[in-house]
């Protein structure tokens, strides 16, 4: 008999509303996690690599070159190492990102913290701000292999969004730039 068997025949408790619920004397939460995962049951946020974003649906956004993901904290972004997504009881939230869709252009708003992913006057790329304006509006252009360019407009033309080599935000390119994967997050909320 093992250890949570024994605690299973701990004695049940019947509240108000007539429903028995067993009293749990230890923590089984290794062993819950353990079936849960070799069961095939849904974990609470599953990843499909390679997804096209539509509007409605939390992605990743992913430098495909460096598998990374493009995370906000407090409005700042910077670029982590992904590693295993299956390997993941959970998806961090500020690696997440919903998309939406105004006047045509997609939106990429934080599940962390609310903010789209746009830029300053400057060009300095964030995910601060509230609304889906001018400085927020992407377009994705679609490349080889399932993969694309995140372009934002700059004075009539597109210009791509880039990863940082040092994993220290992004910035804009003219020619070429990073190629990024969507990967959709089944079961996040927005």
């Amino acid at each position: 008999m093992g250890a949570c068997d024994a605690e299973s025949t701990a004695p049940s408790t019947m509240p108000g509303d007539g429903v028995a619920t067993p009293t749990t004397v230890g923590d089984c939460t290794s062993i819950i996690q353990e079936w849960l995962h070799s069961s095939g049951l849904p974990r609470s946020s599953r990843v499909a690599r390679a997804s096209d974003p539509y509007v409605g649906n939390t992605v990743l956004i992913i430098d495909k070159e460096r598998n990374r993901a493009l995370a906000c904290h407090e409005g700042n972004l910077r670029l982590e190492k992904v590693g295993d997504l299956d390997s993941l009881d959970s998806v961090p939230v500020h690696w997440q990102w919903f998309c939406t869709e105004t006047d045509g252009f997609k939106g990429f708003r934080s599940v962390a913290n609310g903010g789209f992913l746009g830029h300053d006057i400057w060009w300095n790329f964030y995910a601060k701000v509230h609304h889906h304006l001018g400085w927020e509006h992407a377009t994705l252009s679609r490349r080889e292999g399932g993969y694309y360019w995140i372009q934002f407009e700059y004075w009539w033309k597109l210009r791509q969004l880039c990863a940082r080599g040092d994993g220290n935000g992004v910035y804009w390119q003219k020619d070429g730039g990073t190629l990024w994967e969507f990967a959709e997050v089944d079961g996040a909320r927005d």
